[in-house]
């Protein structure tokens, strides 16, 4: 059985959507020596300049799935972490799981000897959307470059929707297995970590609620939490794991974050990754400021509702 998703854009190619910053984000930013306590300001849930972002919502929600913003790189970096602040939050709620802003950096950890999240080192991630818990799927995935690093790091993203349309036109048996709920290992802070945690943390690739699609991707979470399982990957999640990275490589657009640019990303549509990097002695470290945006609100839909 196949369900019908409403997208004129499933199976075109896209290009990155850039949008500018908005305007009065320009006009209000805050001088260099106050940024730190403006930043601080909002981050607190203070009070916020009057922007608009339909443009932006328009994107995320209707069309593209994404979009990249470029701020001046010559702010300093409070002022750039105030406006990303600002934009996002006038989308929607910061989520604190991993503090309000977390920052993307080699932290000298190996993902695949411990449950750190790949985002703590300097390996590449693989495509995948965020959040490996059942019970939380952020709305909007953002990212700020602060630093693109010395060596590697290219990102890459993907629209899921052009996926779907492709495996149906293809390998349509595959979405029967994409519609069943695989068990992924838990990783978040907090949670157990006990088989028992892991067969419950069960996440279908393909769903739909009452917005459309949610597509959630983390093959190596997924096949890890097999092992942990002492369970064999079944062939049919293997033919759908390398279906959706084989059709990921060839379709997805790979573009370098430079310093002052955010994207933006709907979680539920949009699939992202980044190339493995190194920090070069001597040369600043890459640094990316991820933030997770939940209640995504559209000016002129009803709200995503909070799934926190």
């Amino acid at each position: 059985m196949t369900h019908s998703l409403p997208s004129s854009r499933a199976t075109s190619a896209f290009a990155l959507c850039r949008i500018p910053i908005p305007h009065a984000l320009r006009r209000c930013l805050p001088k260099a020596e106050h940024a730190e306590a403006a930043l601080d300001q909002v981050l607190r849930g203070g009070p916020l300049p009057a922007i608009h972002v339909e443009r932006i919502s328009d994107a995320l929600a209707k069309t593209s799935g994404h979009a990249v913003l470029s701020a001046p790189p010559s702010w300093t970096d409070a002022q750039l972490r105030w406006a990303y602040v600002v934009v996002l939050r006038h989308l929607g709620q910061l989520n604190d799981r991993y503090g309000l802003l977390f920052d993307v950096v080699d932290r000298g950890l190996d993902h695949t000897k411990s449950n750190a999240p790949v985002s703590k080192t300097r390996a590449a991630t693989g495509m995948h959307t965020d959040s490996s818990d059942a019970t939380y799927n952020p709305d909007v995935v953002a990212l700020l470059c602060l630093q693109p690093g010395s060596v590697g790091g290219q990102s890459l993203l993907a629209d899921a929707e052009g996926l779907l349309a492709r495996m149906r036109e293809s390998s349509p048996a595959l979405e029967s297995v994409a519609r069943k709920a695989w068990p992924r290992d838990v990783v978040t802070p907090g949670l157990a970590h006990q088989q028992a945690s892991i067969e419950a943390n069960s996440i279908p690739v393909i769903a739909e609620d009452d917005h459309g699609l949610v597509f959630r991707y983390m093959r190596f979470w997924t096949e890890r939490a097999m092992v942990k399982l002492g369970r064999d990957v079944p062939k049919e999640l293997t033919s759908l794991l390398d279906f959706i990275d084989a059709d990921m490589a060839k379709n997805a657009v790979r573009f370098d974050l430079k310093r002052g640019q955010m994207l933006l990303a709907n979680n539920r549509r949009m699939v992202h990754g980044r190339e493995a990097f190194e920090d070069v002695t001597g040369s600043a470290r890459r640094c990316l400021v991820r933030a997770w945006v939940d209640g995504f609100i559209d000016s002129r839909r009803l709200p995503l509702s909070l799934r926190a």
